[in-house]
């Protein structure tokens, strides 16, 4: 057995050890279940993202008909829904007023619409999306979609065929190979089995299975990742919606770099992986000196121009993988992974001086002394916890600022 099966986690039976005692028909029934699953994932998923984007195209809706629905303009509810709804695979639209009458606002024409089977089929799949229309904080009428489901019904066909036929072939490889094939199938089939349950589990489909070493087996992965990809496409929309808050989370509105709360979840991820791997880190603490006085002196508005001035000035003197933070009103954090030479923690800390520390012109006759003092720790010289090394560098820090006053 190689290296790389040795390496196989002990706590499921191997592939191989099932080939052994199982029949063909044994395997060919995991793999049917295996193929069912990811189906079943991706069906799932992607019904959950297209009703997402009817309550989306719903909400666009109401906000676009709002105004006309307050003066009851009818013709003009019909035009903006005719320009909004086409291209969004919705069949009709109704509206319903407060006094109980409901009229439909639009429909598209019976020609673009699916026959009767297909439109009791997409019923089963698709719920209509009731969402109010609203004006100046009054609600005037709800607004329903009723969601045609072309798309996803030709995308589900599609992904049908796909994998009926990435089994089929499967099947067909299986019964040529399966005597001869045992150790070499055991991996590339378990990580496929590992990825089905790990996007099963996390819905995360940005995940891939690797290349295989067997031509037929990298066959069935091509096909996986090929329907993984139309799935992470459905589910971008959703993702593009949520990275402006994601990254407000994570980085300092004022200065642009990485802010305290991201930064500790980066500081205890490296400190677990320098735990397991025995390596080494260190953090660098800065701090302005007299930062109080230039906003008594300039004003909070310079203040804000020699952080945003500051910050670039330290990401200008770092590696790319090393990570800065501003974790206070003028005080910033730097991990740098896999450096816990003193050398070479000196080295950059000089680098770090000779790009901050030299004047900030704010305005044609007025220019402000940039000046920090740093502080250090290293894993594990200095501690083996986040707190413990925090401290050590911010305490670094104060001895540093202390001398640069003496």
């Amino acid at each position: 057995m190689s290296q790389e099966h040795s390496n196989t986690s002990t706590d499921l039976p191997s592939l191989k050890s099932l080939y052994n005692r199982s029949s063909l028909r044994a395997i060919l029934l995991s793999v049917t279940f295996v193929g069912l699953v990811m189906g079943g994932i991706g069906v799932t998923k992607l019904l959950s993202i297209a009703q997402t984007n009817v309550e989306l195209v719903a909400r666009s809706a109401s906000v676009a008909i709002e105004a006309a629905v307050y003066f009851d303009d009818r013709e003009i509810i019909h035009e903006q829904l005719e320009q909004l709804l086409p291209n969004t695979d919705i069949r009709k639209a109704e509206l319903l007023l407060p006094d109980q009458i409901q009229y439909e606002a639009w429909r598209l024409s019976n020609e673009e619409q699916l026959n009767w089977a297909a439109q009791l089929l997409v019923k089963g799949l698709l719920d209509p999306v009731d969402v109010p229309v609203s004006f100046r904080n009054q609600e005037l009428a709800t607004l329903t979609l009723w969601p045609n489901g072309e798309r996803i019904l030709r995308f589900m066909l599609v992904g049908f065929f796909a994998l009926v036929a990435s089994l089929l072939i499967t099947s067909m490889i299986i019964i040529y190979t399966t005597r001869r094939l045992h150790t070499q199938l055991s991996e590339p089939l378990l990580e496929l089995a590992k990825v089905s349950a790990m996007v099963r589990t996390n819905r995360d489909f940005s995940l891939r299975v690797s290349r295989s070493r067997i031509a037929e087996i990298d066959s069935l992965r091509v096909d996986f990742n090929a329907l993984l990809d139309e799935l992470h496409q459905w589910q971008g929309t959703m993702e593009s919606l949520n990275q402006h808050l994601h990254y407000h989370a994570n980085h300092d509105s004022l200065t642009g770099v990485a802010n305290r709360h991201f930064f500790e979840k980066s500081l205890q991820r490296a400190l677990d992986y320098a735990k397991e791997n025995g390596s080494e880190l260190s953090i660098l603490y800065l701090d302005s000196n007299d930062f109080k006085l230039i906003n008594d002196n300039y004003g909070h508005a310079a203040g804000d121009q020699v952080l945003r001035e500051m910050s670039h000035r330290i990401k200008s003197a770092l590696r790319e993988t090393d990570l800065v933070a501003r974790v206070g009103g003028d005080e910033f954090a730097i991990l740098l992974n896999h450096i816990g030479d003193l050398d070479e923690i000196d080295s950059l800390k000089t680098k770090i001086v000779k790009a901050v520390n030299h004047p900030l012109s704010i305005s044609v006759d007025t220019k402000i002394e940039m000046i920090v003092s740093i502080g250090q720790a290293r894993y594990p010289q200095d501690g083996d916890n986040m707190d413990a090394l925090m401290h050590v560098a911010d305490y670094t820090m104060y001895k540093d600022k202390q001398r640069q006053k003496s």
